[in-house]
């Protein structure tokens, strides 16, 4: 009996169909037309008795796809034999991928078949290459609990900071088996300097400025700088790309034996590292006692002098088309007094507001009357309301401690401060500026405080210091000083505090509204003298300023003035713990990189960087100088730099 036809189920069409040799000719399909074609009609397929057929065996043959030639015009059903029994028609097979050919049929092969089929065979013997595991995470301050990977870990950590900082200096100092000298100054807390420098077993103190190899004090060392090498590299500075990982390079390992990666973002290398500003070069090797370095820079007085500040931001802003009065209270800098010029343009302002005062009785015509050259802590500073008391002002040319012949600046008052419990406050924030191997750098301190007054703010009486000037040089001689805050200082965080409570319907943000506008002007002012200061790029220096912040009631931040000797005094626990962590940092960034330790000598603590880089000559700088070419302003005076022998807190240590 005949096998029956298979109705209405799909054709499977396996690899190795077997038809007798009989029925040869009859059935002789193009196989390859079957997995062409998109529908397939019913096919007749010859079938073998299971009793009748031959006695001679049956032989067989491969109908594999590529045993089969062409299919030569004839449709299927002509193919096959009218007498032979129809089966059902079938759907489209499936798509396979080619079928293999059988071992026996290999021999038939060419040598290129071959050789493609044996290099597929070696090519999935292949070992596949794992990659490796990612270890599980941590953080510092768990992986810190471990003494004995804090011990491992420190110097490596250590020297992926220096490479931060080497890297953009473009410099690198070799290690030295020798000790260090330091010479620390009289004055503005030297005893926190010379602590400093105490934790730092790599060096050592020296009362002798000549033998020294850093040199701090209060002002700055003239003649030394003179003294140090000009150092020009920045055109031969190859950028080099290096990849940003803030991993430490020691495993933490487990007792169970487990590997773990600690993760070392929080000591703040991101703050440099992945800033706008960086840049990372090729280092060119350096020996740390060949070189000094001094915590002034030379021809600070364009930033650090009220009438330098004012000369070269009012040009800084007009390169740009801005007007220097939305960023400085309105300001007039007088060369000759009464006879001055600018002195005709401050009399029609002065009648203006004379007018408004006329039709807002709330209104008060306030103005102050600064010298131009070297005050600090308040030093010659008056409120004036009338125009007699101005002319009064101005008749004192000559400076008293000095002799030396003055300019003054007239700015206009900020009647309508931002007030704290009805008291007038400013904002006392720190940058860093450094020059080493001739690339100079500015990085901002992201930690500051509040100088507050010790008298409710009033218009009405203009000659009551502790009312209009917060320094602490004057706030400290109140018999309320100290009766509200500590040291009449308020942190940020203090700051913030009062804002969401007394201010909750304004919604204010402090760290996200109002200290990036601080941080943008300290920029400004850093590229308003980018090419003033230090033109002869004396290798090295660096210097801390501080700069002193208003907000009007619409919490607006104005730029009052820079220190070139911010007190550094400790004068309420908060500041406390900020002067030395700030001063530290500082070291750590400008000092340590350059002097670098020898083999085994490290911190005693693992310190978080909050000092954010701002400002790098190579990155910022090339199209401010394309901006200051494109200008023609001209500078019309030049800038005194002479300073006053004077602390800024008026005390001695």
């Amino acid at each position: 009996p005949s096998m029956k036809a298979m109705r209405g189920s799909k054709l499977r069409m396996k690899q190795y169909s077997l038809i007798p040799v009989n029925h040869q000719k009859e059935a002789r399909v193009d196989i390859t037309h079957l997995k062409e074609s998109l529908t397939v009609q019913k096919i007749g397929i010859p079938v073998m008795s299971k009793y009748n057929h031959s006695s001679a065996p049956q032989t067989y043959f491969n109908t594999s796809f590529e045993r089969h030639g062409p299919y030569i015009g004839r449709s299927l059903r002509e193919s096959i034999p009218k007498s032979t029994p129809k089966p059902m028609i079938s759907r489209k097979p499936r798509e396979t991928k080619e079928p293999l050919t059988p071992k026996r049929n290999i021999e038939s092969r060419t040598e290129s078949t071959k050789s493609r089929f044996n290099e597929s065979r070696v090519e999935t013997s292949k070992p596949v290459v794992k990659r490796p595991a990612v270890l599980p995470k941590i953080q510092l301050k768990e992986a810190s609990r471990d003494k004995e990977w804090l011990l491992k870990a420190k110097p490596e950590i250590e020297k992926m900071w220096r490479k931060v900082i080497s890297r953009s200096n473009g410099v690198e100092s070799s290690v030295s088996e020798e000790k260090f000298k330091v010479f620390v100054g009289r004055g503005n807390n030297s005893v926190l300097i010379k602590k400093c420098f105490s934790s730092r077993s790599w060096w050592m103190q020296t009362q002798h400025i000549e033998e020294a190899d850093f040199i701090w004090t209060q002002w700055k060392e003239k003649e030394l700088l003179r003294g140090f090498p000009c150092v020009f590299q920045t055109n031969s500075l190859r950028e080099m790309y290096v990849p940003v990982s803030f991993m430490s390079p020691v495993r933490l390992k487990f007792p169970n034996g487990q590997l773990n990666a600690v993760d070392i973002e929080s000591l703040g290398f991101s703050l440099i590292r992945n800033s706008e500003s960086y840049k990372a070069y090729t280092q060119t090797p350096l020996d740390p006692h060949k070189v000094r370095m001094h915590n002034k820079i030379e021809f600070n007085q364009h930033l650090a002098n009220k009438k330098g500040l004012y000369m070269s931001m009012k040009k800084y802003y007009q390169q740009q088309d801005l007007n220097v009065f939305d960023f400085l209270p309105l300001t007039f800098h007088l060369k000759q007094g009464e006879s001055d010029p600018e002195f005709e343009k401050f009399l029609e302002e002065f009648e203006k507001c004379d007018q408004e005062k006329l039709e807002n009785t709330r209104f008060q015509n306030l103005w102050i009357v600064k010298p131009g050259e070297n005050s600090n802590r308040g030093q010659g500073i008056s409120v004036c309301s009338t125009l007699a008391q101005i002319k009064q002002e101005l008749s004192s040319s000559v400076n008293p401690k000095t002799g030396a012949k003055r300019t003054f600046i007239i700015q206009k008052y900020i009647e309508k401060p931002f007030l704290v419990h009805k008291r007038k406050f400013d904002i006392r924030c720190f940058a860093l500026v450094t020059c080493v191997g001739g690339v100079m750098q500015a990085y901002f301190y992201k930690d500051g405080y509040l100088r507050t007054a010790c008298t409710e703010y009033t218009v009405k009486d203009v000659s009551n210091n502790f009312v209009h000037l917060t320094n602490d040089a004057i706030q400290k001689h109140s018999e309320d000083y100290g009766k509200f805050e500590t040291g009449n200082k308020l942190s940020y965080k203090d700051f913030q505090r009062y804002l969401d409570f007394h201010c909750s319907d304004r919604k204010v943000n402090f760290y996200e509204e109002i200290l990036p506008q601080i941080k943008a002007l300290v920029k400004d002012t850093i590229q308003a003298v980018y090419v003033k200061l230090d033109p002869n790029r004396r290798g090295h220096t660096m210097e801390l300023f501080g700069y002193d912040f208003m907000l009007d009631n619409s919490l607006k931040p104005w730029l009052i003035e820079v220190n070139t000797n911010p007190c550094l005094e400790l004068s309420s626990p908060y500041l406390s713990l900020l002067i030395p962590t700030m001063v530290e940092n500082a070291l750590r960034i400008a000092v340590d990189p350059l002097f670098v330790p020898n083999v085994g000598t490290t911190w005693e603590t693992l310190q978080e960087n909050r000092f954010e880089l701002i400002f790098h000559e190579a990155k910022d700088g090339a199209e401010l100088l394309a901006r200051i070419e494109r200008s023609n302003l001209e500078e019309t005076e030049e800038v005194s730099d002479k300073e006053e022998l004077y602390s800024e807190d008026e005390t001695n240590d």
